[in-house]
């Protein structure tokens, strides 16, 4: 189900987040005061999808787009974009009940 809510204007004051991947891309990297960058170990990533989207695909489903699609792009990003350089805080979500962050100096 697609929603389309009413396009709104932001209070003045307002704080907004984004979340997505591929969000510190050179186009897009000048449009955020703050970056935040969550990292998960590679290996993980593939049982977090699972977890997600169990229940509307299979196993081998999830894991072939993972491999096909998400894996190559994730990869042709980091090595293109290396978004770890140009982020403000780290945080480290391998183990979710216990993550922990690291504030960069540019």
């Amino acid at each position: 189900m697609v929603l389309s809510p009413p396009v709104m204007t932001a209070p003045v004051d307002a704080v907004l987040l984004f979340d997505g991947i591929f969000l510190l891309r050179p186009e897009l990297i000048d449009r955020w005061d703050l970056r935040v960058f969550v990292s998960t170990a590679r290996d993980k990533t593939m049982d977090r999808a699972v977890i997600r989207a169990g229940g509307v695909s299979s196993r081998a489903d999830i894991e072939r787009r993972w491999r096909e699609r998400y894996l190559p792009s994730q990869e042709l990003y980091f090595a293109t974009v290396h978004p770890i350089d140009h982020v403000d805080i780290i945080v480290y979500n391998d183990e979710p009940r216990l993550p922990a962050w690291e504030i960069r100096a540019h």
